[in-house]
């Protein structure tokens, strides 16, 4: 396998509202680097850091995120960097797979998309693809979350929580 190293960015997620007030909560961010460190930022909007903090994930665990990244490569390959699922408000979803483009979502949610076209079939026709990506991503975001989980850091698409058993490196 590969070696990585602390110059790659394995995995990152950020999401933040589209809209609100200067200094309102601005959502987070989190990037884990080949070596292990994991960058969490949490932000006031217009980009202001609140906090941020290192910590340190398992080699073990670098190795099952790229695992999982590179087994999905070629699905994740057919991807677009825009998702459009019609949603204007909300939240931003931005995802980065590895050396992939930042994929961007709005509000992504998974889909039953055959159940779609008994309840909405309109809808249906319209993000049919769409769907079928944004189940793709967040597919591959699920099984990175359960090797981060078991590294102690508890991620999902609207929070992240990072035990205190991580080492914590520092906090500004």
């Amino acid at each position: 396998m590969k070696t990585l190293t602390k110059d790659m960015k394995i995995f990152s997620y950020r999401t933040e509202p589209l809209n609100g007030m200067e200094g309102d909560d601005g959502g987070f961010s989190i990037e884990l680097y080949g070596n292990g460190n994991l960058r969490y930022c949490v932000y006031r909007l217009f980009d202001d850091i609140r906090l941020l903090q290192m910590f340190k994930v398992s080699r073990e665990a670098v190795y099952d995120i790229y695992g999982i990244i590179e087994k999905a490569r070629k699905r994740l390959e057919r991807v677009p960097q825009k998702l459009d699922n019609g949603s204007e408000d909300g939240m931003l979803n931005e995802f980065l797979f590895s050396d992939f483009s930042w994929v961007t979502a709005v509000n992504i949610q998974e889909v039953f998309v055959k159940g779609m076209i008994l309840t909405n079939y309109q809808y249906y026709q319209q993000y049919k693809e769409n769907m079928k990506h944004e189940n793709t991503v967040l597919g591959v975001f699920k099984e990175i979350c359960k090797v981060l989980k078991s590294a102690g850091v508890e991620l999902s698409l609207d929070s992240c929580e990072i035990w205190k058993d991580c080492k914590l490196k520092v906090t500004w």
